[in-house]
């Protein structure tokens, strides 16, 4: 080998020859460690797909035999007998058919509804000129037409109410309460429902118009840019607003 080589080597070699047949023998030593390695790898994998083979043999054998006998009842999927559910060639049931068919049961336009999810059974009680803070309503809501300073008659539009029913919405346009404070809270777009007892200021449309709301201690007062604008309590699970009527 090369270290032999060297040892019994009578004649000097030069520094330039020396170095050319170390780099000769480090590329022969990686050769040889790449051949060892591949050779390696093939026995392992070969092994290894021997092993493979032997599990699946032994997993057949283990299966147990399906049941030759017919299903005698009726699929869940089809209502046809003879097959079972997991077997059917049709579609399957799954909850969006259910969903659209509870859809297709509602027999109210959804394009033309007005949603609010808080209107309660507690709204229901009086008719009062009274205005309330609804922080869950999606729409200001008044009853009394006489309070709408612009007003627009409206036809065939329904409010959707927390209770699974549904109100009629007769006209919409502008409201303007005058509050304790002095200052004056205009209201856009207000809905006029006859049926509700309860004048609703949504809570929601107050902070997106740049509102800020506190509750606090059953109470809550309500600013602008740091300005105070009205206040109120907590009366019947929500918060009445001081407005002068």
């Amino acid at each position: 080998d090369f270290k032999n080589y060297l040892m019994h080597k009578r004649k000097e070699m030069p520094l330039e020859d020396l170095i050319v047949r170390l780099r000769i023998e480090e590329d022969n030593r990686k050769s040889e460690v790449r051949a060892n390695r591949s050779d390696f790898e093939a026995k392992a994998n070969l092994a290894e797909s021997s092993s493979n083979k032997k599990r699946k043999r032994t997993s057949k054998e283990k299966q147990p035999q399906t049941s030759t006998k017919k299903f005698k009842g009726n699929c869940y999927n089809c209502g046809k007998s003879w097959h079972l559910t997991k077997d059917c060639r049709l579609p399957k049931k799954g909850k969006d058919s259910a969903h659209i068919a509870e859809d297709k049961s509602i027999p109210i336009d959804l394009s033309e509804l007005d949603l609010t999810v808080v209107v309660q059974e507690v709204n229901l009680v009086n008719n009062p000129r009274e205005w309330w803070v609804d922080t869950g309503a999606t729409r200001h809501i008044c009853a009394d037409r006489d309070m709408f300073s612009t007003y627009t008659p409206t036809d065939g539009r329904k409010l959707f109410m927390g209770n699974s029913s549904t109100s009629n919405v007769v006209g919409t346009r502008k409201v303007v309460l005058k509050m304790t404070s002095g200052k004056d809270l205009t209201l856009t777009k207000v809905l006029h429902v006859p049926d509700i007892r309860k004048n609703l200021v949504s809570g929601a449309l107050l902070s997106k118009a740049g509102f800020r709301l506190v509750f606090e201690a059953d109470k809550f007062v309500m600013t602008k840019n740091g300005v105070f604008l009205a206040k109120g309590y907590l009366d019947e699970g929500l918060f009445k607003m001081n407005v002068i009527n």
